[in-house]
């Protein structure tokens, strides 16, 4: 969401009033949905199976066949969960040479503190190294430290940032490169040859120019060679506009594709990787095509088609609802609404009072860092830091707030995130750090909000990057169910063929293979595990050594699940 005039008001009172303002729920998209033919499953390992505890945690997917030793292997990335205390995170290395029966074949561990987001596998072919690359992006688990006892009997442990480089020429005895080159939190990768030269994409979680070019053709000691971002670019309409951030990022014939959140796709020319060039970016339609409001943004993730003239861009919306204004002290502000929180158009209209909990406001990470609720609607502002913002809410439910506002430390200053977790009963707000302490010190909040639906896919025409066109839009059956159903309707990943055919994990709502022809999107087949429910996170294509092409899909709770094409 974007609002503009911030201002520095005080108040002798913290208070909410939150309005509804639903929108009429637009029929599913008119070219998919199911029923349409259910993919055939060919093999499934529970990444339970393999020997780590966790709820939620499996992430990435990616798979590559060893040069050494023939066999066809898949990388499972994890995320934090409980997973992060056990210190279990890491990649999971699964043997699919017979994807009927896929087997555990090893686990490389993160460093304590750290978990994975995104793997990718490569082979290079250069003149300082021949065989496979495992990059793994390193985040620290929850916001930075770990509380874990040390040598000592106390203390943190920090993250580790950057990238994790492996060789996994034999993915049985992998050896490691490096295990945290650059000194940032790392979201996403991408890794592609040039020639006789390899370079990987690095997207940086932590600085406005977010975006680094490696060069790994000596994967042993890579070497950044550029740094950039919207600072950089043009300017022009759309960047700058809303929650302005790299997401993902893909690299097809020296083109980049770069998600860039409420900007849309920017593409960029990497002909020389040391110095990109800017191509042009995309806009959303105003009004939303299918929910008829503002758009929201939030591209997470852009894969091209095999000539480069389409690109199938999806939307990262774990929110079924928009914040429309965020007001403190009677002034529009930028603030984001918790994914996992109550939504605000949900919620009667309803006024709601409370205090800070303190000055300069509590961690919450505890129920005890906070004191009671003053009132049966009072809303406790939290500082971010430390522990995870489902565990803030929890502090906050514990103690008898029905909100809470989160802001941002000071060295972070007024940049925003989308907050996340598991899902709590309790209203929930992300503002920056100048905000929040203006609310720290008294200033009135107001919230209004309306339903807009989930995160879904879009088309584009991208044939002159100086003018990109949305062509179609497709979201699955319940992407505008009002009121949403239980899970993540969202969708996530994307890969595509040599032909029209996206592959796309989509949560809640499975695997979906939706065609392009035409440009129009239509659904040609799906899975949703009716016993277990669906969780998809990742997913990959892979040519397999027997000669069939699968699909390859991660589930964040059931692990890995491979497919046949239909």
């Amino acid at each position: 969401m974007k609002s503009t005039n911030k201002s520095l008001l005080t108040a002798s009172t913290l208070a909410v009033t939150v309005s509804v303002g639903l929108a009429t729920s637009p029929a599913f998209a008119t070219h998919g949905g199911s029923p349409s033919p259910e993919l055939t499953v060919v093999g499934h390992i529970d990444a339970a199976a393999v020997g780590v505890p966790f709820g939620e945690n499996v992430t990435d997917v990616w798979a590559a066949q060893s040069s050494s030793n023939g066999r066809d292997y898949a990388y499972l990335g994890t995320f934090d969960d409980i997973a992060c205390m056990l210190d279990t995170t890491g990649t999971h290395i699964i043997d699919i040479t017979d994807p009927a029966s896929p087997f555990n074949a090893g686990f490389i561990a993160d460093k304590p503190g750290t978990r994975t987001n995104d793997v990718k596998v490569a082979h290079l072919e250069t003149p300082r190294f021949s065989g496979e690359i495992l990059v793994a992006s390193n985040e620290s688990c929850g916001s930075g430290f770990i509380p874990r006892l040390n040598a000592n009997g106390g203390g943190t442990i920090p993250g580790q940032g950057g990238v994790a480089i492996w060789d996994v020429t034999d993915p049985t005895d992998p050896k490691v490169f490096k295990q945290n080159f650059l000194d940032f939190g790392v979201h996403n990768t991408y890794i592609w040859q040039q020639g006789l030269n390899a370079y990987m994409l690095v997207v940086d979680d932590d600085n406005v120019q977010d975006l680094h070019i490696v060069d790994i053709t000596k994967p042993q000691s890579p070497r950044e060679i550029a740094v950039t971002g919207q600072l950089d670019w043009p300017e022009n309409d759309n960047i700058g506009d809303g929650e302005v951030f790299l997401h993902d990022v893909w690299v097809q014939n020296n083109i980049a594709y770069l998600s860039y959140w409420d900007a849309g796709l920017v593409l960029l020319d990497v002909s020389d990787p040391s110095n990109p060039v800017f191509l042009g970016d995309s806009e959303y339609i105003t009004p939303d095509p299918l929910s008829g409001e503002a758009p929201e943004g939030n591209s997470h993730v852009a894969v091209p088609n095999a000539d480069g003239t389409r690109v199938l861009m999806g939307d990262e919306d774990f929110a079924a609802g928009s914040l429309t204004s965020f007001q403190v002290g009677g002034a529009d502000v930028d603030a984001a609404e918790g994914a996992f929180t109550t939504p605000v158009f949900s919620l009667p209209a309803a006024s709601f009072a409370g205090v800070a909990v303190t000055q300069g406001g509590s961690l919450g990470c505890t129920a005890a860092d906070l004191s009671a609720a003053p009132g049966v609607d009072s809303v406790a502002i939290i500082q971010r830091g430390v522990c995870r913002f489902d565990t803030k809410a929890q502090s906050a439910i514990d103690q008898g707030y029905v909100g809470m506002v989160v802001y941002n430390d000071a060295a972070r200053g007024d940049a925003l995130v989308s907050m996340s977790g598991d899902p709590r009963n309790i209203v929930g707000f992300f503002v920056g750090n100048t905000d929040g302490n203006a609310i720290a010190n008294g200033a009135t909040i107001a919230a209004t909000g309306l339903f807009d639906g989930y995160g879904y896919l879009r088309l584009l025409d991208v044939s002159d990057p100086a003018n990109i066109v949305e062509l179609d839009q497709f979201a699955t059956e319940h992407v505008f169910d009002n009121p949403p159903l239980p899970g993540d309707r969202t969708m996530h990943n994307i890969v595509v063929n040599e032909g029209t055919t996206a592959y796309i994990s989509w949560y809640a709502e499975g695997m979906r293979v939706v065609e392009f022809t035409g440009d129009t999107l239509v659904e040609s087949a799906h899975f949703v595990d009716t016993d277990d429910g669906s969780n998809f996170w990742g997913v990959y294509l892979y040519e397999h050594s027997d000669g069939n092409t699968y699909i390859l899909g991660s589930d964040r709770s059931t692990g890995l699940w491979i497919f046949e094409t239909p």
